[in-house]
């Protein structure tokens, strides 16, 4: 049984995961959505792209992304058309194309980097450094368990889930 302790910081998790402004700091989506005109899978290539400066082919992203070629064209295509990236021909291999973003891309990760840190920095700014460090210890340790959880056992019949308590949101 769940005790009362555990299932208030049960609901002070879920009041945190359903602030959007919260979440689209951790999850470092611009807007909520990914950036502009673009979904979740256009901002993960777009940062893959960010991290790669020289650029990546289309197999290479599909095999990091672990996404079908087909979706990496298309999410690919809606980057250059918003004018975030750009595909050059391979100096080195002449069926390859080379997918990298241009100066307007890299000027925008920069700049949301920077919103993201002073983001940050003023959601951690009302921690003394020792609590920061605390709950960096804290999270660490509660990531570990969420690793070892068997979050299928939550969702077998008559297992009570949602659990009393937990079945209406509480934001």
């Amino acid at each position: 049984m769940m005790s009362e302790k555990s299932r208030d910081l049960l609901k002070s998790f879920g009041k945190l995961l359903h602030n959007r402004g919260f979440m689209m700091v951790v999850g470092h989506q611009p807007g909520g959505h990914g950036g502009p005109n673009g979904g979740r899978g256009q901002m993960q290539l777009a940062q893959l792209l960010y991290q790669t400066p020289d650029g990546l082919t289309n197999a290479e992203i599909a095999e990091i992304l672990d996404i079908r070629p087909s979706s990496v064209s298309a999410t690919i295509t809606r980057l250059v058309d918003a004018e975030l990236a750009e595909r050059i021909p391979s100096a080195t291999d002449k069926r390859a194309v080379i997918v990298r973003l241009t100066d307007r891309g890299r000027e925008f990760f920069d700049q949301r980097d920077s919103h993201v840190d002073e983001m940050a920095d003023k959601l951690f700014s009302g921690l003394t450094p020792e609590e920061q460090a605390q709950l960096a210890k804290l999270l660490t340790k509660l990531s570990h368990q969420v690793d070892d959880l068997q979050w299928n056992d939550f969702r077998r019949p008559g297992h009570g889930w949602p659990h009393r308590g937990m079945d209406r949101p509480h934001c």
